[in-house]
Parts: structure tokens; C-alpha cells; sequence
């Protein structure tokens, strides 16, 4: 872990809740209003996904799929016996993957997720794998132009989108280790896992991302512990609206002012 976890608030009898960002930010990305939302109902722990932030990971040649069931063998040692987890985008899916066959998280809260990023011929709904592919190479070679671009596709289709460019920019530092997180991208399948989840689970889904196309939930037939509600605007909506949706609050037991 090594400086990857960060713990708000000094309430040890609230319930804890792990947030988990996504790709290419770090445990810095989330808002000030959506913390302090947050922090009304939860003690907020944030980490760093692997290869980010303050995260020691270093990717070697073995399996991709394993480093990153070694990462989260090793994360959820520092974690509580009890605790709620929310991901956003690349978090999310590894936040399933996390909540899958264990009783310790209490509840799932997933944002701007494809459970499979990549498309293929039963799943038309996501990426193309050859889109992901330029990612990962274009990061290896010109990091800051990839970027960018990747944070044009996460602000297209938001309201005011140069805006929400430039502010994901400012909160994306370019990282050698972060290229392994694209090569989850590209590789994680959590379809099964999610489909299994016994937790209690929210999906929030943007109608305009240009990354998930919603139409996704339709080709699973999700547990009825799975509630999935659709808002406006873009993968990166979450930086743009800041605080907490009414759905969301009320799936967290929240109290904040909508």
C-alpha cells in the first residue's frame, strides 16, 4: 500500500466507505462536495488504484488479471472488517471484482461502469478493443497526448466540455505505471461477478458517455438487489455535477441538501 489509502474524518463509529477512482486520477479526483456529502453518513477511506497516485504497484510480465488479485488481496488487509465501497469507471469494475464472494463489504456503489469495457460479437455495448490498444500504446509513447484525448472522450457529450477537459487534465498526472491500468481495460471481465453480487448494489449510468453506452444493462439479467438509475451527460459527469445524485443519496442513506 504504502501511502495509496487515505482516511477522512476521525468518526470511527460511522460505517466506513472506500472510494475507488478512475483510470488515469488518483485519490485526489473526487470533489469537495461530493466528500463532504459523503462524509455526512460515512467515514470516507480513498485509495489509489494500482500504479497511481501514491501506489507502490510496479507491473511485471506475470498475468495482468493476477497482479491485480495480489493488489487487492493485499489492499483489503488495510481495509475494516465491515465497509461499503464506491468505484468510479476503471474503480468500479474492480470494485465488483473486489465485492464478488465477500461478506465484508456491505454494499456496492458503481459509477460510469462497463462491467467489460471492451466489445466483442456478445457484447456490442463498450469499446472497441483496437480503440483501448491505441490507448495503452499512445500512453507509452506520448503520455500528455493521450491525456488529452482520453479526457476529450470522457467529457463528450457534457454541457460545457473544454471545461471539463481542462479540469481533468489538472487532476491527471502522467504516470509510466498507470499504463497498466489500461491493460485492465482491455482485459477485465466482471460480467459473471456482477451478476453474483449478493450485496446490495447501485449502477449510475450517464445517457451521454461516449466510453459506456448504457444500453448495456439490458444484455445482463442483473440480481434484483441491483438498482440502476440514468442521468444526463458524460463519462466525466461526476466532476461536472460534484455532489451526490437523489438516487445515489438515497441508496447511501444520505442526508445532504439536493
Amino acid at each position: 500500500m504504502n501511502g495509496d489509502l487515505k482516511t477522512l474524518s476521525t468518526i470511527t463509529e460511522k460505517p466506513k466507505l472506500v472510494l475507488l477512482h478512475g483510470w488515469g486520477y488518483d485519490n485526489n479526483c473526487w470533489s469537495d462536495v461530493m466528500l463532504n456529502d459523503l462524509q455526512g453518513q460515512y467515514e470516507l477511506i480513498l485509495l489509489d488504484l494500482p500504479g497511481h497516485g501514491q501506489d507502490a504497484f510496479i507491473a511485471d510480465k506475470r498475468n495482468n488479471i493476477s497482479q491485480l488479485d495480489e493488489w487487492i488481496a493485499i489492499t483489503k488487509q488495510f481495509l475494516p472488517n465491515q465497509y461499503h465501497i464506491l468505484g468510479w469507471s476503471l474503480g468500479a469494475q474492480i470494485a465488483i471484482r473486489m465485492a464478488h464472494n465477500d461478506t465484508r463489504i456491505q454494499s456496492v456503489t458503481l459509477i460510469a461502469v462497463n462491467p467489460k469495457f471492451t466489445s466483442g460479437a456478445n457484447w456490442p455495448s463498450a469499446m472497441l478493443p483496437n480503440l483501448l490498444a491505441q490507448f495503452q500504446q499512445g500512453y507509452e509513447a506520448l503520455a500528455s497526448k493521450t491525456l488529452r484525448r482520453f479526457a476529450s472522450l470522457q467529457a463528450k457529450g457534457s454541457v460545457a466540455p473544454k471545461i471539463l477537459v481542462e479540469q481533468m487534465l489538472e487532476l491527471m498526472q502522467v504516470q509510466v505505471s498507470k499504463a497498466f491500468g489500461l491493460k485492465l481495460l482491455q482485459e477485465l471481465d466482471e460480467r459473471v461477478h456482477l451478476c453474483q453480487l449478493t450485496q446490495p448494489c447501485y449502477i449510475e449510468l450517464a445517457t451521454h458517455d461516449a466510453l459506456v453506452p448504457f444500453e448495456w444493462v439490458s444484455q445482463l439479467q442483473l440480481p434484483t438487489s441491483v438498482q440502476v438509475n440514468y442521468v444526463e451527460g458524460a463519462h466525466g459527469y461526476l466532476l461536472e455535477h460534484c455532489g451526490v445524485t437523489r438516487q445515489m443519496a438515497n441508496f447511501l442513506h444520505l442526508e445532504v441538501p439536493l
